[in-house]
């Protein structure tokens, strides 16, 4: 009998057109793509499977965009912490993400900040994101220990050690990047300016 915390085979995901359609009623789309402009771009991409994902991250893209305008709006209307609490609740409730799944759906959060964050600093945008990015890695590492609720969960003898490392490691780097920061914004930003 598997604990609860234990990979559960996922249930049948929505199609591509579904996720078009939600992206159309997001007003992501100008105007929705064809039946057959979905076979096509799946068949670019690598299959059905391959274009629902990319459609359920471009799908959720949206829905960011959508909830920072939304909260952006709520924020000016003079809505504070309490509103604001209880708007970013429904992620979670939205999600379906009970006790035990909550850990699972913020590691998958974390995973696209650190994502971001990674490609950013593969482009030498600085000490800031290369700490950031380094941070989030062990965000999700931590998060990933996290989500083994058992020391009968295989994760917990055979992953966690590694994650730990992990989030030690990235987190030294970081704070090794955040010691130099004052001394490189000085040179970055002060010898920008004459006569300082």
């Amino acid at each position: 009998m598997p604990t609860p915390n234990q990979h559960q085979a996922a249930g049948p995901a929505p199609s591509a057109a579904e996720f078009s359609a939600a992206m159309a009623a997001l007003g992501a789309y100008a105007q929705p793509p064809t039946a057959d402009e979905l076979k096509q771009q799946a068949k670019a991409v690598g299959g059905e499977h391959v274009l629902a994902a990319v459609l359920a991250n471009a799908l959720y893209g949206a829905a960011v965009g959508a909830g920072m305008l939304a909260e952006g709006h709520m924020t000016a209307r003079g809505a504070g912490g309490k509103e604001m609490s209880l708007a970013r609740q429904q992620v979670l409730k939205a999600l379906g993400a009970d006790a035990l799944g909550v850990m699972g759906a913020l590691h998958w959060q974390a995973g696209h900040v650190w994502q971001l964050l990674k490609e950013l600093d593969k482009n030498d945008c600085g000490p800031v994101i290369a700490a950031a990015a380094r941070t989030a890695s062990a965000l999700l590492a931590l998060l990933a220990c996290s989500s083994v609720f058992s020391p009968e969960d295989e994760r917990a003898v055979a992953e966690i050690p590694g994650h730990l490392n992990r989030a030690q490691r990235e987190l030294a780097e970081a704070m090794a990047e955040l010691e130099e920061l004052p001394a490189t914004a000085a040179a970055m930003f002060l010898g920008a300016v004459p006569g300082l």
